[in-house]
């Protein structure tokens, strides 16, 4: 599926790109797939913690740290995608159609699932050290 979206975005249409088109949109799809791919990596050592011991470990926050950077990388690949496109008549901050509803805002998506994970990811870092002192304790 990988190589379908790479082939229909870079090769399909090749007067609908220039040169240096194709290598950004390469270079931001590549960046911006690589990272989800890191996501759901992050989210299965995530999952095997939670069904293997605690889920309140330092490994975690590690994990949903870098998944929040993730989420911040590809928000960051959707805003350099707009402003290289420009197509700002055809934005549309949200619309209907008979396909469902749709958003240009997507980097908002991405933006604030990464802010909210950080968030997570300090509240279960407090959690860890609540964790740690109370087993130092007993």
């Amino acid at each position: 599926m990988t190589c379908k979206v790479f082939y229909n975005t870079i090769f399909y249409n090749e007067s609908y790109l220039n040169a240096n088109e194709k290598v950004v949109f390469g270079v931001l799809l590549t960046i911006g797939i690589s990272s989800l791919f890191l996501i759901v990596l992050e989210l299965r050592k995530i999952i095997v913690t939670l069904i293997e011991s605690d889920p309140f470990v330092r490994k975690n926050v590690d994990s949903f740290k870098k998944i929040s950077m993730e989420s911040f990388v590809i928000s960051v690949c959707y805003i350099i995608n707009f402003i290289f496109n420009l197509n700002l008549k055809n934005f549309k901050f949200i619309y209907v159609d008979n396909k469902g509803i749709h958003t240009d805002m997507k980097f908002l998506i991405f933006l604030f699932a990464g802010i909210f994970i950080f968030i997570l990811a300090k509240v279960f870092e407090k959690a860890v050290e609540f964790k740690e002192e109370n087993d130092f304790t007993v």
